[in-house]
């Protein structure tokens, strides 16, 4: 077995994504605005105004970089470093297993800890436009690695605990969160992107009766912009649960702290078009939980294996047997959900093209700030 074993981005999978950044520079760059012309009414900017307009140029290039050369795994003997913005060492004798799941469009590779912790793997990775044919050789790879350096033995000796997300391997975790799945949080993130960049411009355009925008403007349109950054961050990672050993953690607008032994019982209900958590409390009192929650259009594909962990934790740290409280706290003007099946090609459909529409308008919006909203012009 050699030293290390490095696996980043192939060409392949770099490709598609560089000709989409490099088809934003060559746009960018070519943008008659950016060079002095001699012909009447046609003037380029001013020097620190092209200057300034170089920055997504830059950003774009470093973000094609990081994406395609340095996230990533690297396998050692000792240990397994995981290369993302930010760098992770995880011993062998760490890593209760090595899963391979399914996400959008494709599948990567997951790293369950001892202590609970998942650490999905940007690479090796599989998906749409971005497809690994030597994923499953990677895959087996990694595993090899971590059974040749003893991670699992280490799995062995905790075998048939239960885990996060309904698996049974791993130690049973002291701590566990759960936060929106990224099928989620990304589109809202990208939503509310969209409304500070153009909370931005508005505040620093020029106005119908001014020549140039006014201090009061650029104050609301950047006060707007943070508010809604803010929300971004709280709705993406701000809202969920945590689980304790002695209690139920909820962090929402209004956080709150539920013992276990208060707890009657977990029941998933019908809300909005989709279906949510409730957890019903000894003083009679439902509370709705913000995690996992499937609706209409945006989904957790892990939904019903968080309400398995959630329930398991309840009946394990409350100290009791498995019975038929959940059914019995379903509305009776409902009929019972049948387990949730993941989402539908539709729905997958509408997220990605509205990502993708938000994220050009959000890229949209950045290149012409760069190159008008400039402060003083």
């Amino acid at each position: 077995m050699v030293d290390r074993v490095r696996y980043r981005a192939s060409w392949q999978q770099s490709l598609p994504l560089g000709l989409i950044l490099g088809v934003v520079v060559l746009t960018q760059l070519s943008n008659p605005l950016l060079w002095a012309h001699h012909r009447s009414g046609l003037t380029g900017l001013p020097f620190d105004s092209r200057v300034l307009a170089m920055v997504p140029v830059f950003l774009v290039m470093l973000e094609l970089w990081v994406l395609s050369h340095y996230v990533g795994v690297t396998l050692t003997p000792e240990a397994v470093v995981v290369h993302n913005l930010r760098r992770r060492t995880i011993p062998w004798t760490d890593v209760a297993e090595v899963a391979v799941e399914p996400v959008t469009g494709g599948r990567r590779v997951v790293l369950y800890e001892t202590d609970g912790r998942r650490t999905p793997l940007r690479m090796p990775s599989s998906g749409f436009l971005s497809r690994d044919r030597r994923f499953d050789d990677k895959v087996a790879t990694i595993r090899s690695w971590w059974v040749a350096n003893g991670g699992a033995a280490q799995a062995a000796d905790t075998a048939g605990e239960f885990g996060a997300w309904g698996h049974t391997y791993g130690r049973p975790a002291e701590r566990l969160g759960m936060r929106p799945a990224p099928s989620r949080s990304v589109p809202t993130a990208l939503l509310l992107g969209w409304l500070a960049a153009e909370a931005v411009m508005a505040g620093f355009a020029v106005g119908p009766d001014a020549d140039h925008p006014t201090l009061l403007g650029r104050m609301l349109g950047a006060l707007v912009a943070i508010s809604l950054l803010l929300g971004a961050g709280f709705l993406s990672f701000g809202r969920g649960v945590t689980l304790t050993a002695d209690h139920l953690v909820i962090r929402g607008l209004r956080p709150r702290t539920v013992p276990w032994d208060e707890i009657q019982g977990i029941a998933v209900e019908r809300h909005r078009g989709g279906r949510r958590p409730v957890v019903l409390e000894a003083g009679g009192r439902r509370t709705p939980l913000p995690v996992p929650r499937v609706g209409r259009v945006l989904w957790d594909s892990e939904f019903e294996a968080k309400i398995q962990t959630l329930r398991h934790w309840w009946r394990t740290h409350a100290e009791i047997g498995t019975t038929p409280a959940e059914a019995a706290l379903q509305p009776p003007d409902q009929p019972p959900l049948l387990p949730y099946r993941g989402p539908r090609p539709w729905q997958k459909g509408v997220l990605v093209l509205a990502c993708i529409v938000l994220g050009y308008e959000i890229l949209l919006s950045v290149l012409v700030g760069a190159l008008f909203l400039t402060v003083g012009q």
